[in-house]
């Protein structure tokens, strides 16, 4: 299956919400990335299509960290707990938002902003919270910060939004 991937990645997808997206996420403590499944007509993805995604939007912050993909070996996620939703979720990865390793003021208005950006109302999510032992990415964040990992799927357009916590000092 192939991946059309943008946010944070680039690519021909255009959305109006990427700079505002970029800009909430920006010094805080959560990675966000993106990926849509070409061919989607609708519907659950399962556990094994998150792991490809998961899998495949990592790709961008090794990329980042090692300039090279092949630094750094990328295995698959275990699947830890379905969520019910994507305030679930959200409510996972709160306190990484608000504080970043390195303090940057964000408001609670701007992560609520973030959650009705990334998932609008009257759409069907499915959301699972991943291993975070799949990439040597989280080493990183294990010294204090914390992990965490986490599928959110908009099973109407086939959207897949990945968050991942990862850094350190």
């Amino acid at each position: 299956m192939e991946y059309e991937i943008w946010f944070e990645f680039g690519s021909n997808f255009e959305s109006p919400e990427n700079e505002e997206l970029d800009a909430l996420f920006d010094g805080c403590g959560v990675r966000c990335a993106r990926i849509r499944l070409e061919g989607h007509t609708g519907g659950a993805g399962g556990v094994d299509s998150h792991v490809r995604a998961l899998r495949e939007g990592m790709k961008y912050y090794i990329w980042q960290v090692y300039d090279e993909w092949d630094d750094s070996d990328i295995g698959t996620p275990a699947m830890l707990e379905e969520l019910a939703s994507p305030i679930t979720v959200m409510s996972q990865i709160e306190w990484y938002y608000h504080n970043p390793v390195y303090p940057y003021e964000r408001t609670q208005a701007e992560f609520d902003r973030v959650y009705r950006l990334l998932f609008p109302s009257g759409r069907v999510y499915e959301c699972y919270s991943w291993s975070d032992d799949w990439c040597e990415l989280f080493d990183m964040g294990r010294e204090w910060f914390g992990t965490g990992c986490w599928s959110v799927l908009d099973t109407m357009d086939g959207t897949f939004t990945l968050f991942y916590v990862t850094d350190t000092d």
